[in-house]
């Protein structure tokens, strides 16, 4: 079953039971090398920044449940890619699909989008302290 690591709307378990709904969470993991951004569209994204780590959460799905996320993510409309990135997950490293967007301009959040699932979902998970200051610094830009 392919793992996929969540760092935006799908780090929340509502969000996912709809659009995956037997998938499970493995946990919080963390992706080394990337920085977390909102993009002018609105939306989550990550971008290449050596130093900096992404923090999110990986599920195991099912072949299935990848079709739905790719319809989700736009990616046959060239919204995302995807990428299949070394994240440093709750037992162990794992190779993992993630999602990147191809905007790559920053801007502020969709109204509710961020502070409605983002960053409580972020807190449900119990992500670092620190990460989520700056998962929260985005609703004031």
């Amino acid at each position: 079953m392919p793992i996929y690591f969540a760092y935006g709307s799908n780090m929340h378990r509502g969000q996912m039971s709809t659009r995956c709904p037997s998938g499970t969470p493995l946990g919080p993991a963390r992706l080394a090398g990337w920085r977390f951004i909102i993009t002018s569209d609105g939306v989550a994204s990550i971008i290449p920044r050596p130093g900096s780590t992404v923090h999110g959460i990986l599920w195991n799905l099912t072949l299935a449940h990848i079709r739905t996320l790719d319809r989700y993510e736009g990616v046959a409309r060239g919204w995302y890619e995807k990428a299949h990135l070394p994240v440093k997950g709750p037992d162990a490293p794992v190779r993992a699909l993630v999602y990147v967007g191809s905007n790559r301009d920053e801007g502020r959040p969709r109204p509710d989008y961020h502070s409605g699932i983002v960053i409580p979902a972020a807190r449900e998970w119990e992500l670092p302290a620190t990460y989520l200051a700056e998962l929260e610094s985005w609703t004031h830009r």
